[in-house]
Formats: structure tokens, sequence, C-alpha cells
């Protein structure tokens, strides 16, 4: 840039640089988005939608320390004490089965089948085998199992009335029903993960 005369000296103009710009807010891009749905973005930003997930992977992660805790209150394991629970709460609705259990707890039934047994050879669980298909067996809580957990639920009281004070009904009802739709999709959405793990390795 040349020079320009002033009185008193030479004032030298120099051009202004990207550098010395004031920097501008970039509106998201959608390469950057992690979500493309426009019901879930704020003016294009999927800012609070993050927060949103991670509040949730917070909730679960508090939930599951807790059920442990709880577990371990009474001896038991956390899968151990999450079957026993379920088969509690399902048995006043009729037959039991491990798959009725599985279902509740969103896990294949292999994957519960040695709490089952556990619980059982510790008294808690009593399994009878069905008459019309011998590979079946229906699942009863003992009066052990209803004792211990009898004896348990004063404190289930205590903690619930804490974590779900100030909702309703109405409003616990429409997290449950996303819950499961979460929870329903999750499988579909792990396979993805894992999809992209194994294009990267190959």
């Amino acid at each position: 840039m040349a020079a320009k005369s002033v009185k008193g000296g030479t004032r030298r103009r120099t051009a202004s640089t990207s550098s010395d710009r004031a920097p501008r807010s970039r509106s998201p891009r959608s390469s950057t988005l992690t979500i493309s749905l426009p019901e879930l973005l704020v003016a294009g930003s999927d800012i609070p939608f993050r927060q949103f997930v991670a509040d949730i992977f917070a909730a679960v992660a508090g939930m599951q320390a807790l059920r442990r805790a709880l577990a371990a209150s009474v001896d038991l394991s956390a899968g151990e004490f999450s079957v026993l629970l379920a088969a509690w709460h399902l048995q006043s609705k009729g037959r039991v089965g491990i798959s009725t259990v599985a279902n509740h707890l969103h896990v294949a039934a292999a994957n519960i089948t040695v709490d089952v047994a556990t619980l059982a050879r510790a008294g808690f669980l009593q399994k009878t085998q069905r008459s019309q298909d011998s590979r079946a067996v229906d699942l009863a809580v003992t009066s052990k199992g209803e004792t211990l957990l009898g004896e348990l639920a004063p404190l289930l009281r205590q903690i619930n009335d804490r974590l779900f004070a100030g909702n309703t009904q109405d409003s616990i009802a429409i997290v449950a029903r996303f819950l499961r739709q979460v929870a329903h999709e999750s499988a579909n959405a792990i396979r993805m993960a894992r999809s992209r793990s194994r294009h990267a390795r190959s």
C-alpha cells in the first residue's frame, strides 16, 4: 500500500487482515449437526438437543448406580435384583416366564437365564416346568423373595418420592412413551454405530 504524505510526517496506511477483523458468528452448518430433524433444532442449532442427550446419559448412569446400590443392600447383583423386582411386579398380572421378564427389561431371554438360576438356588424364585411345553418354565417369587422385597419397599418409596417429586401421571406417561421408543430403536442405533466401526477398520 502506497504511503500518504501528511503534515509533520508520513503516515502509512496498512491494509486490515483477516486476523484483525472481529470474529463473525457462524450459523451451524448442516454437516456438523448431530440431528437433522427440524422439529428438534432451535434456530438451526442442535446445541439444546445435545444438552438433552447429555442429560439422558447422566440420568441413565444415575439410575444404574442406584440399582447397583439397592441390589448390594440385599446382597444381590444388579441383574439379579432387576429380575427379582420385575418378576414381583409382573406376577400380579398373570403367568410369568423368562421371556416375560426379559421383555419387561428390554433384554434377550438368554441374558437373564443365569440370574434366574441364581435366584432359584438362593430360594428367591421358584421355577415350575410347564406341562404343555417342557422347555418353558413359570417363575414365581417365593415367600423368601416376597419378604426381602417387602422389607425394601419403604426405602423404595422414599427414593421414588424424592426422584419423581413435582411430576404428574400425565408427564410421566409422555416420558414413558419417549423412553419406550428409545429402548425399541436402540438396537438399530447400535448396529449403525458398529457398522461404522467395521468400515473404519477395513
